[in-house]
């Protein structure tokens, strides 16, 4: 479970991608303690049936962006990349692993914040709604063999649909 960064590459959806989630879950408790308000598996790897990059993605919220440069220097024990805000001034991203074989994503955000529901509700919409998941799933496998080369034009390709999602799980869920 790893892919080299830039790659798209799509594995069938694999059980134990709850597992490896739920190590780095008790790891990132260890070492972050109490900074770490809700932590959640989210991404493709935590939507039972869905084809995924085999990489963990992670939300964890925490009480301030401030924080993150203490908590940068606790991860790069942990092989953790800070990467910055990726263009999402609401979100820190880390990545762990060498660039040729990255295996967890961990977004941190502040609670409240528009990543935080994003992620939420995008996930929780689409296990409630398992008709979306076969039409991302489809989308992702299209692109995959479109941009296998190319990561930010596979997941460009993927925003039209992810914000459509986002914004009918706003109509539900806010209501």
């Amino acid at each position: 479970m790893a892919l080299k960064r830039g790659i798209v590459e799509l594995a069938e959806y694999n059980s134990n991608w709850k597992k490896e989630y739920e190590k780095e879950e008790k790891l990132l408790k260890e070492v972050l303690g109490d900074r770490i308000i809700e932590i959640h598996h989210i991404g493709s790897t935590s939507i039972d049936g869905l084809k995924a990059k085999p990489v963990i993605d992670i939300l964890v919220v925490i009480n301030s962006l401030d924080e993150i440069t203490e908590i940068e220097e606790i991860l790069k024990l942990y092989d953790y990349e800070n990467r910055g805000q990726q263009g999402v001034p609401d979100r820190y991203f880390f990545a762990k692993g060498p660039e040729d074989a990255r295996s967890h994503y961990i977004h941190f955000v502040e609670p409240n914040s528009k990543t935080y529901y994003n992620q939420v509700y995008f996930k929780k919409y689409l296990i409630e709604h398992p008709e979306y998941i076969k039409k991302y799933c489809d989308l992702k496998q299209e692109l995959a063999i479109k941009y296998a080369d190319e990561r930010s034009k596979y997941t460009a390709g993927k925003n039209e649909f992810i914000t459509s999602v986002i914004n009918l799980a706003k109509k539900e869920y806010d209501d």
